[in-house]
């Protein structure tokens, strides 16, 4: 579910806008990676749970966060939403969801980690995505 339901709408955005897919979502694989391994192996751990702890999150590294990284950039590129009311939408959307598998039993907190601690990090993935995005368009590869 982290990874194929997610890549049906990363497919559909990559017919219309590839450009958008090809260079978000392998960032946001990265930064998903980072955070989950760092975080597994301190704060939180997703179900199910196995030996290597941060192969639990691996269908979200590779599915689900780089694909809304994608549709982050392009709300903003296409929609010209505004950026702080974007970011905000999909960090409190991101965190909701979290907040699903954390009710159900798909990830647990340990050490003093909570659901703001959950929004903080995922608002500082979507600021450093952001970020990226504005390398991009300052180095002319994509447009504002």
């Amino acid at each position: 579910m982290g990874f194929i339901f997610p890549w049906i709408f990363g497919f559909i955005l990559y017919k219309k806008e590839p450009i958008i897919v090809l260079l978000i979502a392998p960032m946001g694989i990265t930064i998903a990676f980072i955070l989950n391994d760092l975080g597994s192996n301190y704060f939180w751990q997703f179900k199910p749970t196995f030996r290597d702890l941060s192969l639990s999150a691996l269908p979200l590294n590779i599915g689900f966060y780089p694909v809304l990284s994608a549709f982050l950039i392009y709300f903003k590129v296409k929609k010209q939403i505004n950026t702080i009311l974007l970011l905000l939408c999909f960090t409190l959307f991101t965190t909701g969801f979290e907040g699903i598998g954390l009710v159900l039993g798909k990830v647990e907190y340990f050490n003093g980690w909570n659901i703001i601690g959950t929004f903080i990090s995922y608002l500082i993935a979507y600021f450093i995505i952001y970020g990226y995005y504005r390398s991009l368009v300052k180095h002319h590869v994509l447009k504002d």
